[in-house]
């Protein structure tokens, strides 16, 4: 039995400009006319632009600006219940229910929609994630202190607040301090342990089967595809970064899951904390910066060892 109330189509259009001798950018349904409309038990389907398939928006053009407003306003309702019940709740059980009401909802299908996640501060879900960070983790009694008195019983010459009294909270310390991911680091992570569960267990084997391993002295590395805003492109991309450090040649694809899933969140938590302690820095962001993360640690190592011969 099929629910004609929740059925709808949508027309997936090429990126081309309209072009009336071409059949494939000529539109498939146009309004008011009933000869090139879908029916089914003589009961026209509605037409639409995006549409809620298993929780995610689609839309036309598969760009995903959709899901993410969607997604923008679900985030913005968790923060406001966040922001009510964070003095009911003892302050250890909150990266618990951040877990539970906040970034549950914004790993949901992560792998698919994050490709128009832009490695920026000023992405829209990242400023809505150091909100949320900020009210949950953040420092309340300073930010009560701002406003607990007024312009007329500041001292002579305070009466005007600067710029620094209305800057907010750094939240990259808090990101850190309580080893919590930017979404963008999110979507790096989401995308590497996906493929390797793939990789080792070959299934769904559509993707496997598009997945190229090199076999060039076991270096596990991935041949990457056609450069494309996919899962499997930037996927490959991010496990090229990656994989030598996370994966040993001697055990290969027998390595568990959740280790493959420990290192690769100690990496990037590596990287989200490189450069300034207090700002954002596009290091933060990239996986590029692994190689910044393993010199210091590789120096930091000798030192030890430096100072173990001289003792």
């Amino acid at each position: 039995h099929i629910n004609m109330s929740k059925c709808c189509y949508i027309h997936f259009q090429p990126k081309s400009t309209f072009d009336e001798t071409c059949a494939r950018t000529r539109p498939f349904s146009i309004k008011n006319d009933p000869g090139k409309a879908i029916f089914i038990n003589g009961q026209e389907i509605m037409k639409v632009t995006s549409t809620k398939f298993l929780g995610i928006v689609i839309d036309e053009k598969l760009n995903w600006a959709a899901h993410k407003e969607h997604l923008i306003k679900k985030l913005r309702s968790a923060t406001g219940a966040l922001c009510r019940i964070r003095r009911s709740i003892p302050p250890e059980h909150y990266t618990k229910i951040y877990s539970s009401l906040f970034e549950s909802h914004m790993g949901y299908g992560i792998t698919v929609w994050g490709v128009v996640l832009q490695e920026k501060t000023d992405d829209r879900v990242f400023i809505t994630q150091k909100h949320c960070v900020r009210i949950l983790f953040g420092d309340l009694k300073a930010y009560l202190n701002k406003h607990a008195t007024c312009a007329r019983v500041r001292p002579f010459g305070f009466q005007k607040l600067g710029a620094e009294f209305y800057s907010k909270e750094h939240s990259k310390p808090l990101f850190n301090q309580l080893k919590i991911l930017t979404v963008q680091s999110l979507f790096k992570y989401h995308c590497i342990t996906e493929l390797y569960k793939i990789m080792k267990f070959r299934t769904p084997y559509s993707l496997y089967n598009a997945v190229s391993v090199s076999q060039r002295d076991q270096s596990y590395t991935i041949i990457l595809p056609k450069k494309t805003n996919t899962f499997l492109w930037r996927a490959s991309l991010a496990w090229n970064s990656i994989h030598k450090h996370i994966l040993k040649v001697e055990n290969g694809f027998a390595t568990s899951v959740s280790t493959i899933k420990q290192r690769t969140k100690c990496i990037i938590l590596g990287c989200q904390g490189l450069g300034n302690p207090q700002l954002w820095t596009p290091d933060n962001f990239t996986l590029s910066s692994i190689t910044i993360l393993t010199k210091s640690a590789s120096a930091y190592q000798n030192s030890e060892k430096i100072v173990e011969v001289e003792a």
